[in-house]
């Protein structure tokens, strides 16, 4: 069986076999870190850096989410059988933020498979997600498990943030550095509560729950 997307471009079964689960990408980004020839792109001193921070903020966040009661009744009374497909990259901040929580979430339900696709290497597929024609990450596509429909997809970011992010592209007087504090900043304020927000909405619509 071969797995669809709408944009009528394959997630293939080979595909979906060479992916890997959260704890090789937390292991994957480890190594990156420990690593004294890290491969590229992280064999740029900018990158190791984003890649060393974000490894201490999934790891903080693995170790500290608190999944609203709301949230984990959906999840563990789910019933459909899904696959979480996460295409996500260790260099970027946003998804250190946000691929944790998505983990924590399918690992909630028996019936949610989790895999990630690494971006850079499966750009055919990101390119059928592309947010305002960029190649924005995280992005989770949801495929019913039995048919490869797709059901829903997310990402990259929960709407209030995205909308903040999408403003500072408008702000000339504020420093690029500074506008990551802030988008950090506010991920650290809301602890992931806008994420479980819409994923609620989303489990609703993915399952029929009116």
């Amino acid at each position: 069986m071969q797995l669809c997307s709408q944009n009528s471009i394959m997630i293939t079964n080979a595909q979906l076999e060479h992916a890997i689960s959260f704890k090789q990408y937390m292991d994957l980004a480890q190594e990156i870190i420990n690593s004294t020839t890290p491969p590229a792109p992280y064999n740029e001193p900018k990158m190791f850096k984003y890649a060393s921070d974000n490894v201490e903020r999934m790891k903080r966040l693995v170790n500290n989410i608190a999944i609203e009661q709301k949230l984990y009744n959906l999840l563990s009374n789910n019933q459909q059988k899904m696959i979480w497909v996460v295409l996500t990259e260790p260099w970027c901040g946003d998804a250190s933020q946000i691929v944790p929580a998505l983990a924590a979430f399918a690992d909630i339900s028996e019936h949610i498979s989790f895999k990630i696709l690494l971006r850079d290497s499966n750009l055919e597929v990101m390119d059928a997600y592309l947010t305002n024609g960029g190649r924005s990450i995280p992005k989770l596509i949801c495929l019913n498990a039995e048919t490869g429909e797709e059901l829903g997809t997310w990402g990259p970011r929960p709407q209030s943030i995205q909308k903040i992010v999408m403003e500072q592209k408008n702000d000339t007087t504020t420093s690029f550095g500074e506008k990551v504090r802030q988008i950090h900043a506010w991920y650290e304020e809301n602890k992931t509560r806008d994420i479980q927000l819409e994923f609620i909405e989303l489990l609703k619509q993915w399952n029929n729950i009116q």
